[in-house]
């Protein structure tokens, strides 16, 4: 008994500027066929796990195709048909097939397409057919539509933020496929939508008295109780302006829909009813740097949330940067500013080599110039590294060539490339201890929480950028509003399902 398996994941950002292609996505995960075995095996990834369930169950998997990208704008339209044709094609190669598992992230956007997974998950059900089950696996962020439920038998969400289950979701979809495929459940899934967005930075399921770690305990007394399968709720990517965007509870029961239609509706008007817990102070980041250095901690770090490149910022944002030029040259300190141009010549100038340059803004500056700075170069790197943790644990990551200036005491990471960021890999990647500064910035709203202990405290930035916590200063053109949170509406507006 044959199945199919696929990973495909990107998260997307109508926000950012950026379009990606197989360069990007090489530099993270791209193989093809039995080489897609070797790529993922023994890492923590959704993909790797649903395998293992796979094998265990004595099926046999055919791997068709990993990509993974990271987070960004939108997926170059050429590069991502051809892994959608290679997803669909080596399906139909392999049939029969029992069953098929995709791993997904559920947020992607191309050039042309507001629904790619959509799109992928309906061709793999028309090559295969409507008895044949389909799994898949998300982000705790996708965007999850109705013709991915319509084309699917299970869909199956992260449930911790920051990420640290995407192995065990793996897992879990698989294993709802194994039943299917032996006919031990029948699988019964149903979507419930509300026209609201949450801040993303609000959504930590590490802490027991935030509002998504209560909702966490509730989709897990769901299926405790035997009421559903899974339980899955999606805060959703909320910097996507397209129609009909918006938080979603999902749930998958054995044959009864009306179940699974209640422990939807439930998860989602949960997440309605706590989207004022969501909300967390943020400041300008003159202010979060002056917060930082008056902190009572050994140790701060400063979150600069609107330049996350975990969620599609290109990562080369300078507000912060300015603002401890200003204030911090004389504190122990680091920040990384992604700027390919910066790095270069401060490789060619030379380690202990005097560098006046710009730094930041190189990629998208509609929000913040460049900053003018006179350094050293302090030390060379290539950039390499592998994650400790999180979605991507296991895999490696490239900065490419990367500089650490210095200005007095502040340390200035330069790398070539932008890297999703889980701990402090690309400090350690540039030989610098964060442990040992007095702050240390971190390009994300929530991911830094690894990094917390009880010697170091944490100030949010917020401002304009790609990834801004503060959902109300956007300027939407396509999402059509009223909706939360910019819209303060007594009651919740369902979307159709």
């Amino acid at each position: 008994m044959r199945v199919a398996v696929a990973s495909f994941e990107f998260e997307g950002n109508t926000l950012s500027n950026q379009i990606h292609g197989r360069g990007d996505f090489a530099r993270k995960v791209l193989a093809e066929g039995a080489a897609m075995l070797r790529a993922v095996e023994g890492r923590d990834l959704a993909v790797a796990g649903g395998m293992e369930v796979l094998a265990a169950a004595g099926l046999e998997v055919v791997p068709l195709v990993a990509a993974q990208g990271g987070s960004g704008g939108r997926v170059d339209d050429g590069f991502y048909r051809e892994i959608r044709d290679q997803i669909i094609s080596g399906a139909a190669a392999a049939m029969p097939l029992a069953g098929v598992y995709l791993a997904l992230h559920g947020a992607m956007i191309t050039e042309s397409e507001n629904d790619p997974e959509g799109e992928i998950l309906a061709a793999v059900r028309q090559v295969v057919g409507p008895a044949i089950p389909i799994t898949a696996s998300f982000d705790l962020h996708a965007h999850v539509t109705p013709r991915m439920v319509a084309a699917a038998d299970a869909l199956v969400g992260y449930e911790t933020y920051p990420h640290i289950d995407a192995h065990n979701t793996g897992r879990r979809a698989a294993e709802i496929l194994v039943g299917a495929i032996r006919g031990r459940i029948r699988p019964v899934m149903r979507l419930r939508r509300i026209d609201a967005l949450l801040p993303v930075a609000g959504g930590a399921t590490d802490d027991p008295d935030a509002p998504m770690a209560k909702l966490r305990r509730s989709a897990r007394r769901a299926e405790q109780e035997g009421r559903v399968i899974s339980a899955s709720y999606f805060p959703v990517q909320p910097w996507l302006d397209i129609p009909d965007l918006g938080i979603a509870g999902l749930a998958v029961a054995d044959g009864d829909a009306e179940a699974a239609a209640q422990v939807a509706d439930e998860i989602v008007r949960e997440m309605w009813d706590r989207r004022r817990e969501f909300e967390i102070p943020n400041f300008a980041p003159q202010e979060a740097a002056r917060r930082a250095l008056a902190h009572a901690s050994p140790r701060v770090l400063i979150s600069d949330a609107p330049d996350c490149v975990g969620g599609g910022a290109p990562g080369d944002a300078p507000a912060v940067l300015a603002a401890l030029l200003e204030q911090a040259t004389a504190t122990p300190s680091a920040v990384l500013v992604v700027d390919a141009a910066a790095a270069a010549a401060a490789h060619q100038a030379g380690v202990g080599a005097a560098l006046t340059t710009t730094i930041g803004a190189s990629l998208d500056p509609r929000f913040h110039p460049a900053v003018a700075v006179d350094a050293v170069v302090e030390s060379l790197h290539d950039g390499s590294f592998v994650y400790s943790g999180g979605v991507s644990a296991g895999t490696p990551g490239r900065m490419g060539p990367t500089a650490v200036l210095r200005v007095g005491e502040l340390r200035i990471v330069v790398p070539t490339h932008a890297t999703y960021e889980y701990g402090d890999e690309q400090y350690r990647a540039a030989g610098i201890d964060i442990r040992a500064l007095r702050i240390a910035v971190l390009k994300n709203p929530m991911n830094f929480r690894t990094l917390l202990d009880h010697d170091t405290a944490w100030v949010m930035v917020a401002g304009p950028g790609p990834t801004t916590p503060s959902l109300d200063s956007i300027e939407w053109k396509v999402k059509r509003r009223p909706f939360w949170p910019c819209d303060d509406l007594p009651q919740p507006t369902y979307l159709g399902d």
